[in-house]
This record gives structure tokens, C-alpha cells and sequence, in this order.
């Protein structure tokens, strides 16, 4: 836009040309300003300073990282999420898809970090996921612009400290083909979990890794995952992205185990730890195995469940009630056969009985006999035995409770192999009620 100025001594015409050359000359330095004024933008705050800093791109490259270091000074911006802490906040542009890790650390203060999109709204926060009091943040990213808001949990009244803050990509993260599942020795592979081990994808503050198997045939598939000393924790998901089990200490002790029949088609296997990163064994080996079950040969097996329970709806505290219940093998096997003991127990709230080690004979456990404790738990062709009793147990404390009662089964070296149970819910009275 073009202003003429009429003034004397000069023409409109030589006027707009020295306006139109100062109007170049400031544009010019307000870019020269712009250009050497830092890299802080706004970010619709209040205080034009509380910007975001650029801290480049994370390129698609495993390996690739951004690193910068900062301090909360107890004068800085206020956190969007924490009111009284100090914040710092940071733009990376993800080029590719993938994983990526986000470390916040410091030896002076509590970390916290936020994830949000590049309009400010969160994505995922985390407190101690990356061991001790520092953050981290572990996410599957699209390409974009992501925000990181770096702050602490004490706020200002902890005094000014240093951090580091680490943006990366991650190795490992990506699902490892285990093959084709066919009948014979199966599909094993072992592993490591430690604290850089990937997130779960599902609770990202536990060390995870992910495998994938394809089926060509349906058919009854075991995932069996344990450790010596780790926590195992499966997941079997579809691929569609479906949860189709999951299970924590079916496999025997801190073992899992899931078993299903499954149609042919291709399933992702998460295997894990119970233990967070730093509340577990610094390191934890595993071992995944899947194959097929010969649904004959385990038809064949014995199987010990209870069948029925039997406890009173309501209790009253102090006062000792009674637990009944049915036991029987309802495999195809004799229990003898196995060599093996087994317990019954019965478990609650500050509340634990169990029968003596039980061990079948040729007269007894045989395939289909079932023992009930009284009449209430009996079937029209169960039966009693003396090693099976009803449980007296008491509750002391008033309110809504629970009791479980289970069987457990383990082999000659000791190893459980068998394992099953009933939930029941009841409550206690503080005292009796009257009509």
C-alpha cells in the first residue's frame, strides 16, 4: 500500500518513493531481529517468554536422538499441568514412525514430564518410569510436532535444580517373528528385561518385548513365559490389535501361561514383568515357548478342580463360620499316574487354611470321582473321603470380603503344574442382625 504525503517543498511522487525505500529499510530489520532473537515461540500463553524451545528433528533412524540441559531456577515459566513448579518446554518434529523414548533426569529434584501435541493438548505423562525420581515417557509416534513439557513434582519450594532432558529413538522395540507354529518342539526363544529394555505397550513402565507367530492351522496353542528371577507377565493379542488373553501366574509360581484354541492366522505375543523398571532385579532373564496341545493325549491327563463352594452370604465378625466345597479329577487320567501331591486350600483377607500334602492311591483320585465336605457342595455322583473337610474359618474385621477356595497340584521335583479355584463374595456383620 502506497500513502502519498503532500508537503512543501517536495512532490507526492518523490515522497512515496522514500516511503515505500524506509518501509523496506524496517522490514528488513525487523527480520534481521526476528532472525537473531533466539529460538523461543509462543505458546498461547499469557507471558509472551513462556514459549517452547526448538530442539530439532528426531530423524527416522534407530539410534537418533536430541539431548538438551536445563535448569529450574524457581523463577521460570509455571507448568500448564503442576501449579507452583517451574517448567520448561521443548518442540521436536518426529520425521518417521516409531518408537520413542523421552528421558528426564536430575539428581536435585523430582522430574515430571508431559507429552502433548503441537496445539498443547497431552498425550501421556509419567512421574518415575525411568527409574529412581526421573521420568520417562515411551510412545509409539506418528510423524508431527510434539511438545514436551519438562517440570517437577515439587514445585518451587524445593529450591532451583539442573536437568537433563534425553528425546531418542529406541532399539529393539519392533515385534521379532518367532515363525510358523507346527506340531513338534514348538517355537522358544529367550530374553533379558533390564531398565532400557522397550515399555509395554500396554503399561509402559514395564520392560517388555514383543514377538509374533503364525499359525497356518487352528488349533489348541500353549504360550508358556517364565523366569528364575522376574515376575512373568503374558499377553496374547490378535492382529487386529485385539487382546485375546492375558495372564500373570497361571504358568506355576510367578509363571504364566496361556492356553486357548486359536484359528489359523497371525497373533503377537507381549511378554513382561510385573516389576516396574526399578523395582525389579536389575536384570531378569526369560524363556517364551509356544507350540500345540495334542488335545487327545491332554484329554487323557488327570485334572483336579473344585467344582462347587459353599459359603454363608453373610458372616458375623469374631464368630468362626464354615467353608464347604466339591473336589474332583474331572481329566481322563488317574491322578496316581502322575506320582504326584496336592493341596486344598482356602484364602481371604488376613485368613489362610490348607489341608495336609494329599497324595492319590489306586482306590482313590481315580478319572471322574469327585469328594464333597457336606451335603449343601454334593453332586448326584459325588462322594465323602476323610482327606477332604470343610474349612472353620473367622473375620474380625466388618464389611464387604471375599474368600477363594483352590486346589494346587505339583509334580515329584516339586514343580506346580496344576491350579484351580473358586472366588466367593460375602460380607461381615459388626454384629447380629433381628428381624
Amino acid at each position: 500500500m502506497l500513502v502519498k504525503l503532500q508537503m512543501k517543498g517536495g512532490t507526492s511522487a518523490g515522497l512515496a518513493v522514500g516511503g515505500l525505500a524506509m518501509a523496506c529499510a524496517i522490514a528488513a530489520l525487523i527480520a534481521f531481529a526476528l532472525a537473531f532473537s533466539g529460538p523461543k515461540e509462543a505458546l498461547a500463553q499469557d507471558d509472551a517468554e513462556c514459549g517452547f524451545t526448538h530442539i530439532g528433528a528426531l530423524e527416522d533412524e534407530v539410534g537418533d536422538r536430541r539431548e538438551v540441559s536445563g535448569t529450574w531456577t524457581t523463577e521460570d515459566c509455571d507448568s500448564r499441568f503442576r501449579e507452583g513448579s517451574d517448567a520448561h518446554t521443548y518442540r521436536v518434529v518426529v520425521e518417521g514412525a516409531g518408537r520413542v523414548r523421552i528421558d528426564l533426569s536430575s539428581s536435585e529434584a523430582d522430574s515430571f514430564l508431559y507429552l502433548m501435541t503441537r496445539d498443547g493438548r497431552r498425550i501421556a505423562d509419567d512421574d518415575d518410569g525411568g527409574g529412581g525420581l526421573n521420568a520417562r515417557i515411551e510412545s509409539d509416534l506418528a510423524p508431527g510436532i510434539y511438545l514436551i513439557e519438562v517440570t517437577t513434582v515439587g514445585g518451587r519450594e524445593r529450591g532451583p535444580a539442573d536437568f537433563r532432558l534425553v528425546v531418542s529413538r529406541v532399539r529393539g522395540c519392533e515385534r521379532v517373528s518367532l515363525g510358523d507354529l507346527v506340531p513338534g518342539d514348538g517355537l522358544t526363544t529367550t530374553g533379558t528385561w533390564d531398565i532400557n529394555t522397550c515399555g509395554s505397550r500396554f503399561v509402559v513402565e514395564h520392560p517388555a518385548y514383543g514377538y509374533s507367530f503364525n499359525l497356518p492351522q487352528g488349533g489348541r496353542v500353549r504360550i508358556d513365559l517364565t523366569s528364575e528371577n522376574g515376575d512373568p507377565v503374558l499377553s496374547l493379542i490378535s492382529a487386529a490389535g485385539a487382546v485375546i488373553g492375558a495372564n500373570d501366574d497361571g504358568g506355576g509360581g510367578r509363571n504364566s501361561l496361556i492356553e486357548r484354541y486359536l484359528t489359523a492366522g497371525t497373533y503377537f505375543i507381549e511378554a513382561t514383568t510385573y516389576h516396574e523398571r526399578d523395582l525389579q532385579p536389575l536384570f531378569a532373564d526369560f524363556t517364551l515357548t509356544v507350540r500345540l496341545v495334542d488335545d487327545e493325549v491332554e484329554r487323557g491327563k488327570f485334572l483336579l478342580k473344585i467344582e462347587e463352594t459353599y459359603a454363608p452370604d453373610q458372616v458375623i465378625a469374631g464368630e468362626p463360620f464354615q467353608v464347604d466345597y466339591r473336589v474332583g479329577n474331572v481329566g481322563g487320567g488317574d491322578l496316581a499316574d502322575a506320582g504326584a501331591r496336592f493341596i486344598i486350600y482356602t484364602i481371604g483377607p488376613r485368613v489362610f487354611e490348607r489341608t495336609p500334602n494329599l497324595y492319590a492311591s489306586e482306590e482313590s483320585w481315580q478319572s471322574g470321582v469327585s469328594y464333597h465336605t457336606a451335603a449343601r457342595t454334593a453332586s448326584s455322583t459325588s462322594t465323602t473321603t476323610d482327606e477332604v473337610t470343610p474349612f472353620s474359618i473367622t473375620f474380625n474385621r466388618s464389611g464387604p470380603t471375599w474368600v477363594f477356595v483352590a486346589v494346587i497340584v505339583f509334580d515329584e521335583n516339586d514343580e506346580e503344574i496344576g491350579f484351580q479355584g473358586i472366588w466367593r463374595n460375602l460380607t461381615v456383620l459388626s454384629g447380629a442382625t433381628f428381624d
